[in-house]
């Protein structure tokens, strides 16, 4: 009767997380067609396709299509220079992913918006599938059920299908690769990373940078030669147009970072905490942009030296999602990243499915309880929160500021930092095999 109960309970989780994948996820973009991630995305694309400066706020707003709805702010915004300040469109996106949205922009607005949710839910059921085959998991076991509970629940799977984020095609493109790898695949794998590089370079180039380390010469040559052939492309045919973008795509990219943009990790940025990199929490508690970056930049150079190092130790495929997942989580932390990046926690979440019964187990259970703070679009609900009535006495508590709000980048730290002590203490196959003859010697 209690075995009974463990699967009753198992499937009632998965139901409930599917159920909220579904509401929080293709719902809430469907009923967003008039402003979401992904029309930028799409309107500069179709401006490329053009032939016309894709990074223009002028050209966005000319070709911005008709949905039924006005959206007054856009000329406003636009005439008087805020438009990437305050909304942060026309985006800096690499000239390669207009290459690779092509397809898609071609279609109008009106089908392309129910095209991209398809084609992200897809990506999103295919990163957790194929992450499941590379860990091994077996559909009758219980775990397997505890590790489609929790992706589906991710928090970061949701906003980014919820808001249309190229970083969820991006992520399954990864996953997608990492499998290919595992079965040998690897020019499959290669084009696959090139695609993730060429939609979200923070994304993909973590996995190409370990292939490098790892010296999978083909994987990373297909990868780079599918990128450098995707920007000659996207610059050849904005150079037979005479089209001038240079200049509005470096200014696109300073203002990202400037101060009270959707970048800015102080509190000029009212809507700061739902960033998670790691200037978020260090800005807290010392009130200075160049020192917080600078520290941040410290902290994440340590962690990545001991990575490096760490990383020699291990031979085997078997340690292979331990070491991405490690990369993964210090990718997020020193630059600049929304919730939807932290889609990349289905590594970890992965890998600890893998620990469960191994020597590893307890720091796979501390992994999963960690990523129960991810199921939650917590820093984003909790700086709404404190403005309510009810609440605002909290904006003058000093833990609320320096814990609660951060509490995401407090987490994603802390899991960091018991995955790269996991990696320290985790042994190859053979490793293991020599310490069992010295011991039974």
């Amino acid at each position: 009767m209690g075995r009974n109960r463990i699967w009753l309970l198992g499937l009632l989780l998965l139901v409930v997380s599917l159920t909220e994948f579904v509401v929080r996820g293709p719902v809430r973009f469907a009923l967003a067609s008039d402003f979401n991630d992904f029309k930028s995305p799409y309107i500069q694309t179709r401006a490329w396709m053009k032939g016309i400066d894709p990074y223009s706020p002028a050209n966005l707003v000319a070709l911005w299509p008709d949905t039924g709805r006005r959206l007054d702010f856009l000329k406003k915004d636009m005439a008087d220079g805020t438009l990437v300040l305050k909304h942060g469109i026309p985006t800096a996106y690499p000239p390669t992913s207009f290459v690779l949205l092509a397809p898609i922009a071609w279609l109008p607005y009106r089908l392309a918006h129910p095209a991209w949710l398809l084609i992200s839910l897809f990506a999103c059921v295919l990163t957790v599938v194929s992450l499941a085959f590379r860990a091994r998991l077996h559909w009758p076991e219980k775990r397997s059920y505890l590790f489609l509970a929790f992706a589906f629940a991710l928090a970061p799977f949701h906003t980014g299908l919820g808001a249309g984020s190229l970083v969820i095609v991006a992520v399954a493109a990864c996953a997608l690769a990492v499998w290919a790898i595992d079965r040998q695949q690897d020019l499959t794998a290669g084009i696959l990373i090139g695609v993730a590089v060429g939609l979200k370079p923070q994304i993909g180039l973590p996995f190409l940078v370990y292939y490098l380390l790892r010296r999978r010469w083909r994987v990373v040559g297909v990868a780079v030669t599918l990128v450098a052939l995707l920007a000659a492309i996207a610059i050849l045919h904005l150079s037979l147009h005479q089209t001038p973008w240079i200049d509005n795509y470096r200014n696109d990219n300073g203002i990202l970072f400037a101060r009270g943009s959707l970048g800015d990790f102080t509190e000029e940025n009212p809507i700061r905490f739902g960033l998670i990199n790691l200037q978020v929490l260090l800005y807290t508690f010392i009130p200075d942009r160049t020192a917080a970056t600078s520290l941040a930049l410290v902290v994440s150079g340590a962690m990545g030296v001991l990575w490096l190092v760490w990383l020699r130790r291990h031979e085997s495929s078997e340690t292979e999602l331990l070491e991405l997942s490690v990369l993964c989580l210090l990718s997020l932390l020193p630059v600049y990243h929304r919730l939807y990046d932290a889609s990349l926690l289905i590594f970890p979440l992965a890998w600890s499915m893998t620990a469960l019964s191994g020597p590893l187990k307890r720091w796979a259970k501390g992994t999963l309880f960690l990523l129960l703070v991810f199921l939650v679009p917590g820093g984003s609900a909790l700086e709404q929160l404190q403005y309510s009535n009810h609440f605002h006495r909290l904006q003058h508590s000093w833990w609320w500021l320096h814990f609660a709000l951060p509490h995401q980048v407090w987490t994603l730290f802390l899991l960091t930092a018991l995955l790269l002590y996991a990696m320290r203490i985790s042994t190859s196959p053979s490793e293991n095999l020599d310490q069992n003859v010295r011991f039974r010697g």
